[in-house]
């Protein structure tokens, strides 16, 4: 037998054990990420083939579960393109639903993990998800909401009859499923499926009302003395005394 460090589809490096059968078979198991080996699952001859470096050790980042693979992978992605590929801690895994970032993630980054993990279950919640035409994406601010806030927001539209959902769509609602309750309190003034705009306007939730949960996160971090999240803050429109003043 014998340790492999391989890549699967462009992920990974990932750790298998070999154990060649005859010259035509092989059998391999899996062990672990790289970085991510529990000691306990491995021989010391094995360790010391692997390295150090292969061993799982404690990380103190921040992790989140993002309940489904599919939409945790395209958030990994979203971070690489935006942060590059040490975004993720070496202990991350494609496979699993758990997304882990590496301790000196920005905060920023931080902040969009626990949000997104925060709409999503809010969305297991609401009818399930549909999907956003390109149009739809370009119309819809996503620094405030993350994607699935959106999907799962225009899944229960649709499903209480609205077609023309981002009519009544607002991202200051932090569960989806509120939505239902505004399409039945202005089903009487759609349409042919448009909404009248000021029936709109008089019942969206003000942005005094409720700040979005993403600055919320930040004003915690801000008023803990972290200058990131105040710079963030800032670039929102918010001014010192705004932050420091705000009610924890």
């Amino acid at each position: 037998m014998t340790i492999v460090k391989k890549k699967i589809d462009g992920h990974g490096p990932y750790v298998y054990r070999a154990e060649y059968k005859d010259k035509n078979r092989t059998e391999w198991t899996y062990i672990g990420p790289v970085g991510a080996v529990d000691p306990d699952k491995i021989t010391k001859e094995e360790l010391n083939q692997l390295g150090q470096e292969a061993i799982s050790k404690y990380r103190d980042g921040t992790r989140a579960d993002l309940a489904r693979q599919d939409v945790a992978n395209e958030l990994r992605d979203d971070l690489i393109e935006s942060y590059g590929d040490d975004i993720l801690a070496p202990t991350d895994d494609r496979r699993t639903t758990v997304v882990e970032l590496a301790e000196d993630a920005p905060r920023d980054a931080e902040i969009i993990v626990t949000n997104t993990a925060e709409d999503m279950q809010a969305a297991t919640r609401t009818v399930g998800q549909a999907e956003l035409t390109k149009e739809e994406r370009k119309n819809i601010d996503f620094t405030n909401r993350s994607i699935f806030h959106a999907r799962a927001s225009k899944a229960v539209l649709q499903d209480a009859g609205i077609d023309d959902w981002q009519a009544l769509y607002d991202q200051q609602i932090e569960d989806p499923a509120t939505h239902r309750e505004i399409a039945e309190d202005n089903r009487e003034s759609i349409q042919g499926d448009q909404l009248d705009n000021e029936e709109e306007q008089l019942n969206s939730i003000s942005q005094q009302q409720a700040a979005n949960e993403q600055e919320k996160q930040a004003l915690e971090y801000a008023q803990d003395g972290d200058d990131d999240a105040r710079e963030y803050l800032k670039s929102r429109g918010w001014t010192d005394a705004e932050i420091q003043e705000y009610p924890a």
